[in-house]
């Protein structure tokens, strides 16, 4: 899979997987587009796919934009983490214990959601505000996948 594709794949080429998937042409991949590009044309499992669905959705919107995809396919770190067997056993439990906090399955969490989580967890009441701050990092309301793997702090991510 890695072989596939390298970092300097043309740009045009990019863009042509990108865009044979964004069939509503609405500029990003919706969570059934990607799963679509992952499997067919990078060659992913169902299950590899998942994860990095949730891998890439930065802010938790569901969505995969033009340039996401190209700053993932241009970095040097593309498949390790599906070609890692341990790192992908554990992004896959973090998945699994993201999905059960997610309620509504939007993708992320909201303040709802991330207090129950946080309460599961041992947080006292009156500092799950404050931790909701700090741990919102993009600052849009919602905890998305990838804060709350870097708050699980299981795997070194980049």
């Amino acid at each position: 899979m890695s072989s596939y594709f390298n970092s300097e794949v043309p740009d045009i080429v990019l863009k042509s997987i990108f865009s044979k998937y964004d069939v509503d042409h609405s500029g990003a991949l919706c969570v059934k587009e990607m799963k679509l590009m992952f499997t067919e044309d990078l060659g992913m499992t169902e299950e590899q796919a998942e994860t990095f669905r949730y891998l890439l959705d930065k802010d938790g919107d569901q969505t995969l934009t033009y340039v996401e995809f190209q700053q993932w396919m241009r970095s040097g770190n593309r498949f390790k983490n599906i070609e890692d067997k341990s790192r992908f056993y554990v992004i896959s439990q973090a998945i699994d214990m993201f999905k059960k906090y997610d309620v509504d399955g939007s993708g992320a969490l909201d303040k709802k959601e991330f207090r129950q989580l946080m309460i599961d967890l041992g947080a006292k009441s009156k500092n799950i505000k404050a931790a909701f701050k700090k741990l919102d990092t993009d600052g849009d309301g919602q905890f998305s996948f990838p804060e709350f793997l870097k708050f699980l702090n299981w795997v070194p991510m980049d």
